[in-house]
């Protein structure tokens, strides 16, 4: 990881520092006398901005880190994982899975259906007939009789 120029560094704290300074100079709209228990310990002010500062600076070398390291990732070229025998016998036989099933496919959807509406109807005519044939060999109960008339229309 490459670090800016030091004059760059130099600038982007002074940058920092201003913006601090400037915060400082802000006042509030409302002015409060501050009384005597609340005067507030220059020193303890002082080292807690120190910290701020320093965690700022932490921070944004961590950011720059990062943004480093997404933009080499993207940049690097990783090599091919290395196949098992066993990983290219099955993935061929999928593919031999896959032809074989789309063979099929374009066998059904090319082929034509061969149904014929009156083909149906004169085989379900000789059912019928087969079935009235045969009840009027035997005396017939009243449920085959309604057995049998449930296959007219």
């Amino acid at each position: 990881m490459h670090r800016p120029k030091p004059h760059i560094r130099v600038q982007q704290e002074k940058d920092i520092l201003d913006g601090f300074s400037r915060l400082q100079q802000v006042q509030p709209l409302i002015q409060i006398n501050p009384t005597v228990d609340k005067v507030p310990n220059m020193k303890k002010i002082r080292l807690l901005e120190d910290r701020y500062t320093q965690i700022e600076k932490d921070n944004r070398l961590l950011l720059e880190k990062i943004t480093n390291i997404m933009k080499s990732e993207t940049s690097r070229v990783r090599r091919p994982k290395r196949v098992s025998s066993f990983e290219c016998r099955k993935k061929s036989e999928q593919q031999q899975i896959r032809r074989e099933n789309q063979i099929l496919l374009s066998k059904i959807s090319n082929k034509k259906s061969y149904y014929s509406k009156n083909h149906f109807d004169k085989e379900w005519n000789k059912t019928k007939q087969y079935f009235i044939n045969l009840g009027g060999l035997r005396s017939l109960s009243q449920k085959q009789k309604e057995f049998n008339q449930s296959f007219f229309y």
